[in-house]
């Protein structure tokens, strides 16, 4: 509760309290307790009267607040669920004949014996890979929303050893420098309540952006560590970085930066990062300058 809250919480019972007390006070001293120039009577008609103003607006602003709160909910619920059954029926719509569509343009270059045409079929075909891939994607971002999460106890040790598993491809081959940071304690910290696969999800979205917009010769780095209560994830690059205006707006779906509108992509991937960390009561920060690279953290309460 903040100081003014409760300045307007205390004042009211504490002249009613004070108005209470002279009341006792004159009752039994006072016999003129209720002639007109008795100054104590006043005193405690005005003290009741300001507690009791203040009092009913106390309790209009605390209304006001909370049918305000309740009324952006409301908003945001309605629009949250508007959004998923327009992805879903977008998914429905879009599934079959993206299917279709692939398997014809597989057949047909098989068909073809023009190079630049069996070229151009598999253009083609790679972007229709890539809109199956969104709407999927969207789709999964719109159920993180409301689907439930497999939650469970997640020994951080054995977890960290999948995640290098699953990344251990990407590492071998030639690109950036990779460098896994695990701190000591977090074989001895408390372990992590959570959804054990959209947990790597988030950590792999991570991982693939900052490998995908970091050249060759830069360094991708996979920090871990406790602090305080809370589990610390940090992926950090030497990549393209992200100009200081676009930082808000790159939590968004389907934003891409200025700088990134030639490098495959989507922009899903920090949607679903941000959309995963707050599932698990988490949060997650930015910070990226323009060609020096960018830093994503995230906090996770841990159990």
């Amino acid at each position: 509760m903040t100081g003014r809250k409760w300045v307007w919480l205390l004042l009211p019972l504490g002249l009613g309290l004070a108005g209470v007390m002279l009341l006792v006070r004159v009752s039994l001293i006072d016999t003129a307790l209720f002639f007109p120039e008795d100054l104590d009577v006043l005193f405690i008609v005005f003290g009741l009267s300001l507690a009791i103003f203040a009092a009913v607006g106390l309790i209009l602003r605390e209304r006001m607040e909370h049918l305000r709160q309740q009324s952006v909910e409301q908003v945001r619920q309605g629009a949250s669920a508007e959004h998923r059954r327009f992805v879903q029926r977008l998914d429905h719509e879009l599934k079959n004949p993206l299917t279709a569509l692939r398997a014809g343009l597989g057949t047909l270059a098989l068909t073809l014996a023009d190079e630049n045409q069996r070229q151009l079929v598999q253009t083609m075909e790679a972007e229709a890979r890539r809109l199956s891939r969104l709407v999927a994607d969207l789709r999964k971002l719109a159920e993180l929303e409301s689907a439930p999460l497999d939650a469970h106890l997640i020994d951080l040790q054995s977890f960290f050893a999948e995640v290098a598993d699953l990344e251990r491809e990407r590492i071998d081959r030639d690109g950036p420098h990779f460098t896994l940071d695990l701190a000591p304690e977090l074989g001895s910290a408390p372990r992590l309540i959570g959804d054990q696969d959209l947990l790597l999800l988030a950590i792999h979205n991570l991982l693939d952006n900052a490998f995908k917009y970091t050249p060759p010769e830069g360094h991708v780095r996979l920090r871990v560590w406790i602090d305080d209560e809370d589990l610390v994830i940090q992926v950090s690059d030497t990549g393209i970085g992200i100009a200081e205006k676009e930082i808000h707006l790159v939590w968004e779906e389907l934003y891409r930066g200025e700088n990134a509108k030639d490098i495959p992509g989507n922009g899903i991937g920090l949607a679903l990062v941000k959309a995963i960390v707050e599932r698990h009561y988490g949060v997650t920060a930015l910070r990226s300058q323009p060609g020096e690279g960018t830093t994503v953290t995230l906090w996770l309460p841990l159990a």
